[in-house]
């Protein structure tokens, strides 16, 4: 069977790799210029493509997202059919993702792997640290959908920070997908002009109890001061046993010279204003690096996943649990 299955993916492939080159294109047109046109995060659409992914080749349970995608204006979910078509027959014919998508080993992480596994990563640390937390904030929320799933029926209270136009935009989107948001508490926040957590506060978070700030995606394209103002704040004012679960990435990666082919790719980012901003020193000492970073913040390590640890190119990323 598996070799039915790469024989009719090698075949496939070789037919359709004109309409897979059609279809990032038209992904890409809409996630680039589509996003900038309308005001809002392309990063945020390339995160739900690749979450839609993981739906479809069954390795994340996440109906939220299928049906939030359907009604973007900023995606393609054609585009994305004319590039995935002979992976998918492959799975369909296997059982297996061979080729793509992919969630390597821990620590074998590449480039092509870095949504799939940063996405599981976070999964399993939010359900680590869900026991006994009150609430559930995300900071920056862009597209996610984790209220609308599992954490719908969790008992947390929810809310989700992020600037003005991408919030809008999502609401409603999330109203023409008919999701219901009634459990969820939006706060609009400039988080370079704003006292976010007075906002927050505002909303009716309760700063007594214990919470989960999920902080993905935003860290790189922040300043280190912003990074370490934001830590300081969820300090000052979270109950007992809360924690951000974040990434944050190597200085390496934040200059394109880990990967350099990925060069080029940084200067889309401009058309976007989402340039890359900070980074840690993961070439030595990785762990005790960040170790020191989190603690001259007063706060602590709680549990990590540390991306390319095992690889030539060296750790380029971090999924981190830390208590503040």
């Amino acid at each position: 069977m598996n070799f039915i299955a790469m024989l009719v993916y090698i075949i496939v492939q070789i037919i359709f790799i004109p309409f897979a080159i059609i279809g990032v294109i038209i992904v890409y047109y809409k996630q680039i210029l589509v996003s900038k046109k309308l005001g809002v995060s392309q990063t945020a659409i390339e995160i739900i493509n690749g979450r839609w992914t993981m739906h479809l080749f069954g390795m994340r349970d996440d109906v939220a997202t299928v049906k939030l995608i359907k009604t973007l204006p900023n995606t393609s979910i054609f585009g994305l059919w004319l590039f995935l078509v002979p992976f998918y027959l492959q799975y369909k014919i296997s059982g297996k993702n061979k080729i793509y998508p992919v969630i390597a080993p821990p620590g074998n992480e590449g480039v092509a792997n870095i949504l799939m596994n940063r996405t599981v990563y976070f999964d399993s640390l939010i359900g680590k640290a869900r026991d006994g937390a009150e609430q559930f904030v995300i900071m920056g929320a862009g597209l996610d959908t984790r209220c609308y799933g599992d954490l719908r029926d969790s008992g947390m209270k929810c809310f989700e920070l992020d600037q003005t136009t991408t919030q809008q935009f999502k609401i409603d989107h999330l109203h023409k997908a008919d999701i219901d948001t009634s459990h969820v508490t939006f706060v609009e926040v400039d988080f370079s002009t704003d006292h976010w957590y007075q906002k927050l506060e505002a909303a009716g978070y309760d700063p007594a109890t214990k919470t989960i700030f999920l902080w993905e995606g935003v860290t790189l394209y922040i300043s280190e001061a912003d990074v370490r103002n934001t830590l300081k704040e969820i300090k000052a004012h979270s109950g007992p046993g809360s924690m951000v679960i974040a990434d944050m990435y190597a200085l390496g990666f934040v200059t394109g010279d880990l990967f350099p082919a990925m060069k080029k790719s940084l200067a889309l980012l401009k058309l976007t204003d989402e340039e890359f901003g900070f980074g840690i020193d993961f070439a030595s000492d990785h762990e005790a690096n960040l170790k020191s970073f989190l603690e001259s913040e007063g706060a602590k390590l709680e549990d990590a996943y540390f991306i390319g640890s095992n690889t030539k190119k060296g750790i380029w990323m971090v999924v981190a649990e830390i208590v503040v």
